[in-house]
C-alpha cells in the first residue's frame, strides 16, 4: 500500500500549498493530465503534486495515489529535455528528484530510465578528460554514472581504462571484471564483455612484462594470475604465462602451469607449444622419462622435428645408463 507514504511524501516534497488543499482535486487532476498531454510537464508536475495534496485532504486516496504515479515521470521528463538541450547540471538536479520519487512510490520503469539518462550525461561530461588524457578527472566523472547504471557498458569501459592509465589496478580490474561477468546475465553484453576481455589483457600483460624485467616475477605472476582468473580460457594468456615461467627457468611452474594450459588447448599447434615447454622442463630437471612422454605429445610445428631428435637421445641415454648397471 502507498497509502502510508503519503504523509512521508508531501513532507519531503513540501510542494502543495492550504489553497490546493481546498480545491477540488478532479480538477487539478485534468489539469495535469491536459499538461502532460501537452508535454507540458513542469506545469503538470505542480498540477499533480496539488493533486496528491487535494485529494489526501478530501480522503481520496485513490486519486491521491493515482496522481502519485505520474510524478516520478514529470520529474524525468524536466530532466530528460534539460539533457537534450545539454544543459546537463539541471537535468542531474531533476533525474535526482525523478530517482528519489521513483524509488518513493515504487516506479521501477522510471527508475531505469533514470540510470540510464544519468549514466549517459556522466559519459559526455567525462569525455572531453578522458580524450585529453586527463584521466583522474575523468575517473571523477565517470565513477558518478558508474554507481547510477554499472550496466553502462560503454561508460564501465571508459572508467576501467581511466583507472588502467592511472595504474589503480585494483579498481581497473574490478571493474573489468564486473563487465565481463554481465555476458552471464545476457546475451547483448557479449560484445562488451569482448571487449572488456581484450582491454583487460592488454593492460594486464604489458604490467606483467615490466614486473618481470624489472626482476619482480613474483609481482608478474601475480598479474598474470589475476588476468587468468578474470579470463580462464583464454589459452593466449595461458601459454604467455607459461612462456614466461620457462623464460625465469621456473621449471616447476612451467609443468603446473603447463598442464593447466595444455587443459584448454583445442588445436593441435597449441598443445604441440604446451607439451613441448613442458617437456623441456622436464628434459631440464633430468626427469628423462617424462621428458620423453611429453615431447612425444608435439605433433606438429616448428618444434617437431626437434621433439623427435631429443626423444631418440633420450632413449639412447637411457639405454646406455642400464647397460652401465
Amino acid at each position: 500500500m502507498k497509502i502510508k507514504s503519503f504523509i512521508v511524501a508531501l513532507a519531503a516534497l513540501a510542494v502543495s500549498t492550504i489553497a490546493s488543499a481546498q480545491e477540488d482535486p478532479a480538477v487539478l487532476w485534468n489539469k495535469a493530465v491536459q499538461a502532460v498531454k501537452a508535454k507540458n510537464y513542469t506545469e503538470a508536475l505542480t498540477a499533480f503534486e496539488q493533486t496528491v495534496e487535494a485529494a489526501f485532504a478530501a480522503e481520496n486516496f485513490e486519486l491521491a495515489e493515482k496522481a502519485q504515479g505520474y510524478i516520478p515521470n514529470c520529474h524525468f521528463q524536466i530532466g530528460y529535455a534539460q539533457t537534450k538541450a545539454k544543459d546537463f547540471d539541471n537535468a542531474l538536479v531533476n533525474l535526482a528528484k525523478a530517482e528519489e520519487t521513483a524509488k518513493l512510490y515504487n516506479d521501477s520503469k522510471t527508475l531505469n530510465k533514470v540510470k540510464t539518462i544519468v549514466s549517459q550525461i556522466y559519459t559526455v561530461k567525462g569525455a572531453a578528460a578522458f580524450n585529453s588524457k586527463d584521466y583522474a578527472s575523468a575517473v571523477e566523472v565517470f565513477v558518478k554514472g558508474y554507481e547510477a547504471n554499472p550496466q553502462d557498458t560503454k561508460l564501465a569501459l571508459y572508467l576501467a581504462m581511466s583507472y588502467c592509465e592511472l595504474g589503480d589496478w585494483e579498481n581497473g580490474v574490478r571493474v573489468y571484471t564486473d563487465v565481463i561477468a554481465l555476458e552471464k546475465r545476457h546475451s547483448r553484453f557479449a560484445e562488451a564483455a569482448a571487449r572488456a576481455k581484450a582491454e583487460l589483457s592488454q593492460y594486464l600483460l604489458v604490467k606483467a612484462q615490466e614486473e618481470n624485467n624489472a626482476g619482480n616475477k613474483e609481482a608478474a605472476y601475480a598479474t598474470l594470475e589475476t588476468l587468468i582468473n578474470a579470463d580462464p580460457i583464454n589459452y593466449d594468456n595461458q601459454l604467455y604465462r607459461l612462456q614466461t615461467a620457462a623464460t625465469n627457468e621456473d621449471w616447476d611452474n612451467v609443468v603446473a602451469w603447463g598442464e593447466l594450459a595444455a587443459a584448454i588447448a583445442t588445436l593441435p599447434a597449441q598443445q604441440s607449444e604446451i607439451y613441448y615447454l613442458i617437456a623441456v622442463a622436464h628434459d631440464t630437471k633430468n626427469n628423462n622419462e617424462a621428458a620423453i612422454e611429453s615431447y612425444k605429445l608435439v605433433t606438429e610445428g616448428d618444434k617437431l622435428e626437434a621433439s623427435q631428435k631429443r626423444i631418440v637421445e633420450l632413449n639412447d641415454f637411457i639405454k646406455a645408463q642400464k647397460e652401465h648397471k
